[in-house]
């Protein structure tokens, strides 16, 4: 069977649920049970949230789905809120309190996060939800495909928000006519066959706030488009080998500092570690001028 882009939903969590109900009424598929087939996509559903599925891609491909990408299609939670479209890369730089393994990335799709952010941004006109990139945080990172988290916020009523849904659902089938072939990274780096039109240069990124407002800003106003992204709070606890499997598995281009959240000595340390590796650390100003 070939490899499809997977969109994974949780019977544990109501955004999840609603983003399924609307990708099944927006588009034709062919189902057999609870798996639903298109040309480029496939519906699958578990029924533990998200956050635990380690080694899901490798359960798929013993049950004969095999993937190339996954999109988790699920729910955002916040204590202030906010009426939030979101989407991040899965990872953890300290402890594994939230599912996946201590101090281990997945591969990023970081094509797939600029396509998603756009059309949930054009989609999302004329409504009072925001549209933001997140930092890399919670699981799974036992992963080998790439793979994308999307998410409708911050709480139970926009949880099962049916013009919600539909928006996201939406956005989740732009990603694969946006996108070609190639939507991420596998373990160990480089990018594969692209399609020049999707190959948007990628940075990871260092810095900011969990919500990336500048690095959000630059997915909208330039050609580049981000794989992991580490906010201020966790600049300290990033160590040579985080830093370097960041860099692999988002398939990056260069790195983006956040210059004016980060000290000194973080920005010494963190720049003298990524050029070592042979990338360079470029400010806004030259992004804009390069790929504005």
């Amino acid at each position: 069977m070939n490899k499809k882009t997977t969109i994974l939903c949780s019977a544990a969590d109501q955004a999840s649920m609603n983003i399924k109900e609307n990708l099944i009424t927006l588009h034709d598929w062919a189902h057999d049970g609870e798996v639903y087939e298109s040309d480029g996509f496939r519906i699958v559903t578990v029924e533990k949230l998200h956050i635990f599925c380690d080694h899901i891609d490798s359960e798929l491909e013993r049950r004969g789905l095999p993937t190339d990408t996954i999109i988790f299609a699920s729910k955002h939670k916040s204590d202030n809120g906010q009426r939030l479209f979101s989407a991040h890369f899965t990872g953890n730089v300290g402890d594994a309190k939230f599912g996946g393994n201590p101090r281990e990335l997945a591969p990023a799709a970081p094509q797939a996060l600029k396509s998603f952010l756009k059309s949930v941004r054009d989609l999302a006109t004329g409504t009072d939800y925001e549209v933001s990139m997140e930092s890399t945080h919670h699981g799974p990172t036992a992963l080998f495909v790439p793979s994308i988290y999307v998410e409708i916020g911050s709480g139970e009523a926009e949880w099962v928000d049916r013009d919600a849904g539909r928006i996201v659902a939406s956005a989740i089938l732009d990603i694969c006519m946006n996108m070609g072939v190639s939507m991420g990274v596998g373990v160990g780096g480089g990018t594969g066959p692209r399609e020049p039109e999707s190959a948007a240069p990628v940075a990871v990124g260092f810095g900011g706030g969990h919500y990336a407002p500048r690095q959000t800003k630059l997915i909208f106003e330039t050609e580049i488009t981000f794989g992991h992204n580490f906010p201020k709070y966790q600049l300290d606890s990033l160590d040579d080998g985080l830093i370097l499997e960041a860099l692999e598995k988002s398939g990056a281009d260069f790195a983006y500092f956040d210059r004016k959240s980060m000290n000194a000595a973080q920005r010494n340390r963190i720049s003298a570690v990524i050029e070592d590796l042979g990338y360079e650390v470029l400010r806004e100003s030259v992004i804009r001028e390069r790929f504005g």
